[in-house]
């Protein structure tokens, strides 16, 4: 295994730490931190990284020094994003933008992808754990980079 690990980022509440636990393959009841949560094969950033606009450059450290990948996580039960125009761009390794809890609805659907395509992310899955919809995808596109 690499020393590099997958990094995951998304606003608070987005599923970051559901879609780590599905990667690691087991819960993890850690609360909720101000730092980076490391595991053995990802890591957690912060929501209030991405709050930031300042913090984003040290988003991009993180994923130059420790990722071997990414996930970009949008809600999808909100579509509220503060990603940057493009930013997805800014990061040397593959990035992949998760819509998470991808709803039913079409059109919320469309908006949440939109989001996600204007932040940079050329590839989007869709992912909801309570539908299992894209979490096969999910796991196997983060082991074919790891």
């Amino acid at each position: 295994m690499s020393s590099k690990r997958l990094m995951v980022i998304g606003l608070d509440g987005s599923g970051k730490s559901t879609l780590a636990d599905l990667v690691e393959g087991g819960e993890s009841n850690h609360a909720h931190r101000e730092d980076c949560y490391y595991r053995e094969r990802c890591f957690e950033v912060p929501g209030r990284y991405i709050e930031n606009h300042w913090m984003h450059s040290i988003i991009i450290m993180l994923a130059q020094n420790q990722a071997s990948s990414m996930l970009m996580l949008l809600d999808g039960s909100t579509c509220e994003s503060f990603y940057s125009s493009g930013y997805a761009r800014a990061f040397t390794c593959p990035c992949l933008g998760v819509l998470t809890k991808a709803p039913a609805d079409a059109d919320a659907r469309t908006k949440g992808i939109a989001k996600l395509e204007a932040a940079g992310c050329t590839e989007i899955l869709c992912v909801s754990t309570e539908t299992g919809e894209g979490v096969g995808e999910l796991l196997d596109w983060v082991a074919a980079r790891m």
